[in-house]
């Protein structure tokens, strides 16, 4: 059992926020596609109080195209001096965006982001109405947001989000994030913003 919480009345700020996500989820778990909502959306279901502009949902660089046949979509890549990530958005709703193939080169180094079976396997799911909603686990978000550290210079907050989430769960899981920096090499990127 996880030691994170989502509260029904959270879950129903988000999905009446978004319309599009109960269909977009529905839509995925029919059709057997592992997926993981991340990015400020998970934060602010597990506490954050910034209510997010769009909600990540992450797959698996080979169902992406499953994914777009469904949706009828037409992915795109997004590239950036310090980003490169594949991206579609069903009915053309950039607030519902379908995310696979994260790569971060930042200051010469690349950072493979992708949705493997071992960040899978440490996701959880939530209930809402007939709708589940399964969450990239936290500590993959926030070391997403260590690694970009993007601030309000570029409308972000990532840095914040981290302090924020830490306040309200000082108690992360600390030996599995440890193990996904070792993993990405990301040790003097991230330096001590966990105090691992």
């Amino acid at each position: 059992m996880t030691m994170y919480q989502i509260s029904d009345q959270r879950l129903e700020v988000l999905f009446s926020r978004f319309p599009l996500l109960a269909l977009t989820l529905n839509t995925l778990n029919e059709a057997g596609i592992p997926f993981a909502v991340g990015g400020s959306g998970c934060l602010y279901l597990l506490g954050n109080e910034r209510l997010p502009d769009d909600v990540d949902i992450y797959l698996p660089d080979e169902k992406h195209d499953y994914a777009d046949q469904l949706f009828h979509t037409q992915s795109y890549t997004y590239e950036s001096a310090t980003e490169n990530v594949r991206n579609s958005n069903p009915e053309g709703d950039h607030s519902i965006q379908l995310t696979s193939r994260l790569r971060l080169n930042i200051q010469g180094m690349e950072y493979d982001l992708r949705l493997t079976e071992d960040v899978l396997s440490h996701r959880f799911s939530a209930e809402y109405k007939e709708t589940t909603i399964s969450l990239l686990p936290p500590e993959d978000v926030l070391l997403i947001k260590a690694l970009l550290q993007r601030g309000k210079d570029v409308g972000k907050h990532d840095i914040e989000d981290i302090h924020r989430f830490l306040e309200v769960y000082p108690s992360i899981n600390r030996e599995y994030l440890r193990q996904r920096i070792a993993s990405l090499n990301a040790e003097a990127r991230i330096g001590g913003i966990f105090d691992l």
